[in-house]
């Protein structure tokens, strides 16, 4: 009976202390860009698999590409973005997005090459990027303020 008694008082006290608490988030703390060279390698590097990507997209559409070599290109850009290490809390988001968006997109034209519907792909891989874009116009004025201007991946 005694540790029933315990168990229901430590009960008490810790919900007690949640109630007490509730509403009283803290401010979130500002973010501090960064842009060291892994940061700027980081953007030279993403700005070089999408113009790469976006290359063989459409040479694909146009006819001059095999689906290969797209997914290959986007199978790269994706392992290049993953293996980057940027510092700046932006762009290790972007990095956790960018391979995503980069292989659905390979996917897509695997799926077109195939016959199938590369609809459900390529919105995923819009989304993907739409996400991108959203953290690097956030980031745009901390990031040009320490020195990495994103307004060309805009």
């Amino acid at each position: 009976m005694l540790r029933l008694g315990v168990v229901v008082l430590l009960l008490l006290v810790t919900s007690g202390a949640v109630y007490a608490s509730a509403g009283r988030s803290s401010q979130p703390a500002p973010v501090r860009h960064t842009c060291g060279l892994t940061d700027r390698q980081f953007l030279a590097n993403y700005q070089v698999q999408l113009a790469a990507v976006g290359m063989y997209g459409d040479d694909f559409l146009h006819g001059s590409a095999k689906p290969q070599e797209v997914i290959g290109a986007a199978k790269d850009a994706a392992r290049a973005m993953h293996s980057s290490a940027p510092f700046d809390p932006a762009l290790l988001t972007v990095r956790r997005y960018a391979p995503g968006m980069f292989l659905e997109f390979g996917r897509a034209v695997k799926a077109r090459a195939a016959g199938k519907n590369p609809g459900p792909a390529m919105y995923r891989s819009y989304l993907l990027g739409a996400r991108v874009n959203e953290v690097l116009t956030a980031a745009q004025p901390g990031l040009k303020a320490v020195g990495c201007d994103v307004t060309d991946l805009l």
